[in-house]
């Protein structure tokens, strides 16, 4: 009889890891509210991705924003944010900054976490936001 020796929680032991990225995000009809925005871009531990998010503006709620980004292997990562707008010509275009918090995922990314800082600009006539990543991945 063969027996393989394999080592306690290696399928479950999590790491953390460094996480860097740029995104680039364009609004997707029907325009409402939350409004739907298709994602791509390229990021750590995701290589070429591809996503969604939902974006919740007031009066419904504070500035809100939860998807997903897949992984070309079909990996995907959750994440939400309240990501702070600042204008610079109200209400056409500006800065965008916060956080990302990851919140499990599938794949690789089942049961991840993390945080990431994100800092960008966003232009609400031509319809796109577009913003870097930096911080951490555990999975």
């Amino acid at each position: 009889m063969l027996r393989f020796a394999i080592p306690a929680n290696s399928q479950d032991k999590q790491v953390t890891r460094p996480f860097k990225g740029s995104f680039y995000a364009v609004d997707v009809p029907p325009y409402g509210n939350p409004q739907p925005l298709s994602i791509s871009g390229n990021a750590t531990h995701l290589g070429r991705f591809t996503g969604s998010m939902d974006f919740y503006k007031p009066p419904i709620s504070t500035f809100y924003l939860k998807g997903t980004l897949i992984a070309a292997n079909g990996d995907e990562i959750f994440f939400e944010s309240y990501p702070i707008l600042s204008y610079i010509s109200f209400p056409h275009y500006g800065k965008l900054s916060g956080e990302f918090e990851f919140a499990g995922g599938t794949g690789r990314f089942n049961n991840c976490s993390g945080v990431v800082k994100i800092s960008g600009v966003f232009n609400m006539d031509e319809d796109y936001a577009k913003w870097m990543a930096d911080g951490w991945i555990k999975y």
